[in-house]
């Protein structure tokens, strides 16, 4: 009896491996079935994402897994199509930069060029001489100034540079401007006057807020006339002080208030006079990175004010 007990044993531990095989095999092939389906269905989905089929944005299967690898392979394309997007505006806003830049200095260059071949001719007065080599300085200076704007710019708005507005003094960035302008505000005999400007702190990167104010108060002087006036003010509100910088010259026309702050944009009125419509370009970009802002009001032969926000210095 024990050995037939021992043999009914072995027999039953035999038909259980024997079925656990089979059940491992049977596993084995509806997992490597089920892989098989997967990777399919993911090649098939690649392939539509690569052909940018778009009636995959549409359709619709009652398969989680492959609903979700839709979904994700949409998402894919829309990124896709954004960074093609972006490249694209890019690309255009460089192609414009470039060629606005060419433009710019396409005028001084020619001045420069022509003065010279006329000094190297030789056919000039000693008055002639003098006036073309001064011309020749105002065509380099000139076009060092435009440099300069550019490479500002340029580090502005590709990030190179950061800003660092803390809470400080705003009148003494204020004095600072006006001082960069007196001497040619002096010359046509322009008054500056100021309100009495409160010791305010407000927040802002003084070196890159004086290159602002400084670029308003350039434009104000160039646009008045001899013996005009400029006022500037300072006005603390709630959340904001708002600078005011007022000027009683030209006046710019209500339907070029949002084009005169973009890059290289010049007024109809003031294009006879020097410039490169990057001044109030660099400010607005400059108020933007410490979370200020530039309005304006005008009206055409009376004044033009220009208003600063700065953030307040929180109590």
């Amino acid at each position: 009896m024990g050995g037939r007990d021992e043999g009914v044993i072995t027999l039953n531990i035999i038909i259980v491996i024997i079925i656990a095989i089979v059940l491992c095999i049977a596993v084995a092939i509806a997992s490597f079935s089920y892989v098989l389906r997967a990777f399919n269905s993911i090649d098939a989905v690649l392939d539509r994402v690569l052909a940018k089929d778009a009636s995959l944005r549409s359709e619709v299967t009652n398969e989680d897994r492959i609903s979700k690898l839709i979904h994700k392979a949409n998402r894919i394309m829309d990124m896709h199509v954004s960074e093609a997007v972006q490249a694209s505006q890019e690309k255009e806003i460089i192609q414009g930069f470039i060629s606005d830049m060419s433009h710019q200095m396409k005028t001084p260059l020619s001045g420069i060029s022509m003065y010279a071949d006329l000094l190297i001719e030789g056919n000039t007065t000693k008055e002639e001489q003098q006036e073309f080599l001064s011309r020749i300085k105002s065509g380099t200076d000139n076009l060092e100034w435009l440099m300069n704007c550019l490479i500002k710019m340029s580090r502005l708005e590709v990030g190179a540079v950061q800003l660092a507005p803390v809470c400080q003094n705003i009148r003494q960035t204020v004095t600072n401007a006006i001082g960069n302008v007196y001497a040619a505000a002096s010359k046509k005999s322009i008054d500056i006057v100021t309100d009495d400007l409160d010791d305010i702190s407000l927040l802002h990167d003084r070196r890159w807020t004086l290159e602002a104010i400084t670029n308003i108060l350039e434009n104000a002087v160039k646009y008045s006339g001899e013996e005009g006036k400029i006022h500037v003010s300072v006005l603390p509100m709630s959340m904001h002080t708002k600078i005011t910088i007022t000027d009683y010259g030209i006046g710019i026309d209500k339907s070029e208030w949002n084009l005169i702050f973009k890059r290289f944009y010049r007024g109809a009125c003031a294009k006879a006079a020097d410039g490169a419509g990057l001044g109030l370009y660099l400010a607005t970009i400059i108020m933007e990175k410490q979370g200020g802002y530039i309005m304006v009001d005008s009206v055409p032969e009376k004044h033009t004010t220009f208003s600063l926000f700065f953030q307040n210095c929180l109590s």
